[in-house]
């Protein structure tokens, strides 16, 4: 009776396993049917999507530094979050990253670039022309973005001390990191069409 129940179990966790499979398969094959630069597009779309988590992330650390116990989030668009005044603390000078000029900028550029990326999902169903302007749009918004959040991390350096910076490291490897590294590789790929 056990083993029977056993058998079954580790029957129905196979066919999991290989359904999962199959869907991963799926899913690897209609990317790859994808044309380089529609692909190398997405990529940079998903990662711009996904740039608001470490956006956040980010907020996080800070509000941890400033030891608030709310969320610390100034995209008024996002629900269920709020920006969380600076309590009088050891660590309060922090939080000053997100009162400079910079920071303030690069936030209106992101969700101006947020607005940018329908168009530039449309211009992946158009021809090239178009895809090559909307493009180069979204490739000077994302650049102008990565220099603008790693002058931000850079006064959030010069802030902190040791500990509170080796804490930004995953920020930066999934922020600025992989964001100009999927620019330069949608940039090569419009250039090796342009050519």
């Amino acid at each position: 009776m056990i083993a029977t129940l056993f058998f079954k179990i580790m029957a129905d966790i196979s066919e999991r396993v290989v359904t999962l499979i199959i869907l991963v398969y799926q899913i690897v094959m209609v990317f790859r049917s994808i044309s380089p630069i529609k692909r190398e597009a997405l990529l940079l779309v998903v990662h711009n999507v996904f740039f608001y988590f470490v956006i956040n992330r980010f907020k996080h650390l800070a509000q941890a530094s400033i030891k608030s116990p709310g969320p610390v989030n100034t995209f008024y668009y996002m629900p269920v979050v709020y920006e969380a005044t600076a309590s009088e603390q050891r660590a309060q000078q922090m939080h000053q990253v997100f009162l400079t000029p910079m920071w303030k900028f690069f936030e209106t550029l992101f969700r101006h670039h947020l607005a940018l990326l329908l168009p530039f999902n449309l211009a992946l169903l158009v021809p090239n022309c178009k895809l090559l302007l909307i493009s180069s749009l979204v490739l000077v918004s994302n650049f102008v973005m990565f220099v603008c959040f790693i002058g931000s991390l850079s006064y959030w350096l010069l802030l902190s001390d040791f500990p509170m910076s080796l804490r930004l490291l995953n920020i930066v490897c999934f922020g600025p990191g992989f964001q100009i590294w999927l620019i330069f590789r949608l940039l090569t790929h419009v250039w090796i069409r342009a050519n």
